[in-house]
């Protein structure tokens, strides 16, 4: 996971605010493995990361426990810790097709090297001007920026 600038994630995730611990991604079972399917917070924080962003496009990924002085114990929490330099995080459910219509919109900025909160900013204003009242932001709202998202990611084609 060390080779990659961006990684992004569309799968289930959970929070549990009770354990944060045991929140998690739900990535699929590997019978061959035995492996559970599930990539929670104490396998992630014992992963490595050099990503500049890793995007968990899943519910409740930026949901968690505050913990006093650390701040908050979550998905994206683990993220940071493994390595990487940003993570966009979900505060409540992700609606499919309005969370994929906004993470298009999110890599173009990108790719046309907006930095990553400009990015993801600028990719809500897309979806309010297409959209307006008729799909309110709560279906595409929910997510945002932890971390270092000032600098733009380079993308060169390989």
């Amino acid at each position: 996971m060390t080779d990659f600038k961006i990684i992004h994630l569309a799968v289930h995730g959970f929070a549990d605010t009770r354990f944060p611990e045991r929140s998690g991604l739900i990535l699929g079972i590997d019978s061959a493995t035995r492996d559970d399917g599930l990539l929670q917070i104490r396998e992630i924080t014992r992963l490595r990361f050099d990503a500049e962003l890793v995007t968990l496009s899943a519910c409740d990924t930026g949901v968690g426990k505050l913990q006093g002085e650390e701040g908050v114990t979550n998905l994206a929490e683990a993220f940071l810790v493994s390595g990487s330099k940003s993570v966009v995080a979900s505060l409540w459910s992700a609606d499919d097709t309005y969370t994929h219509a906004l993470m298009d919109r999110f890599y173009t900025h990108i790719a046309e090297g907006a930095d990553q909160a400009s990015a993801l900013r600028e990719a809500k204003v897309d979806l309010l001007a297409k959209y307006g009242k008729e799909v309110p932001p709560y279906y595409w709202g929910a997510f945002v920026l932890i971390g270092d998202g000032g600098s733009p990611i380079p993308l060169g084609v390989q």
